[in-house]
């Protein structure tokens, strides 16, 4: 309660959390309305896209209060950043072939470079944030190797049972097969690294890290929802859709990491 109270203190948090349900009101007068297609959707796809660049925003601002490359908080905020910035290319360029080309978006398209290059952007975000956690990822004790085997297993097994179940190789491409089995693989990577993160960063730094890496773990989580949920359910998308909204919590949530990172600076420095 005590980062959340802080970060409601910040004006940059003040400002995401505000426009974000000013969004979550249109959204759902979109949805009551029933339309698919119409220029609200699309607008409402264009702008909540921005949340991304929004994020990528606040992250520079925010690796440039940690020096940037010079330090390993600097890194890793602009690991996240750059992740964000692969969604953005991702979401504007699906909205470019929606709304401009009147063609529906192929899966695996060109969007899928900016969606799947946030992964090992992620990865590579939280290995460092376990490394100014104080973190050894090693994993040299046994019940570190047992947690590293079993968390991503357990996300692997959601995910399966829920959209991957009835999959059948014999109608996609092998492209579409390593997406659609790539994402949900290296989203439990670095979901599994945040976790990690957390329980084995108890005392450390006085648990200054640990209490603001559950955010980051949350916004893993809702993007590897989000992906999941597309992958699944690409066949019914459309501007404004559920699918749109689920990343919309995604990118908010990630920007609130972010913001709250930089809370940490006057703590550890």
């Amino acid at each position: 309660m005590g980062v959340i109270r802080s970060l409601l203190r910040e004006r940059l948090a003040q400002v995401t959390i505000a426009l974000f349900f000013v969004l979550s009101i249109w959204w759902v007068i979109i949805l009551l309305s029933g339309t698919t297609d119409a220029p609200q959707n699309n607008i409402f796809g264009f702008i909540y896209g921005g949340f991304s660049l929004w994020g990528g925003v606040l992250g520079f601002y925010v690796a440039q209060k940690w020096g940037g490359f010079k330090s390993v908080m600097g890194k890793a905020i602009l690991f996240l950043t750059l992740g964000l910035l692969f969604q953005a290319f991702g979401q504007y360029t699906f909205w470019y072939i929606n709304y401009f080309l009147k063609i529906k978006v192929p899966y695996p398209g060109i969007p899928d470079i900016g969606y799947f290059g946030t992964i090992p952007c992620y990865i590579i975000a939280a290995i460092l944030l376990a490394k100014v956690s104080g973190v050894k990822v090693s994993m040299q004790s046994y019940s570190h190797k047992i947690q590293a085997i079993i968390i991503p297993l357990i996300i692997l097994g959601i995910g399966y049972s829920l959209f991957l179940r009835d999959y059948n190789f014999h109608e996609v491409s092998p492209l579409q097969i390593f997406l659609d089995y790539g994402y949900p693989l290296g989203q439990a990577m670095y979901i599994s690294i945040g976790i990690l993160t957390f329980s084995l960063s108890r005392g450390i730094l006085g648990g200054i890290m640990r209490s603001r890496i559950i955010l980051v773990i949350f916004a893993f989580f809702l993007q590897f929802l989000a992906d999941y949920i597309f992958v699944y359910y690409h066949n019914l998308y459309f501007p404004a859709s559920f699918i749109d909204y689920f990343y919309l919590l995604a990118y908010v949530a990630m920007s609130l990491s972010l913001i709250e990172l930089k809370t940490a600076i006057k703590m550890i420095k």
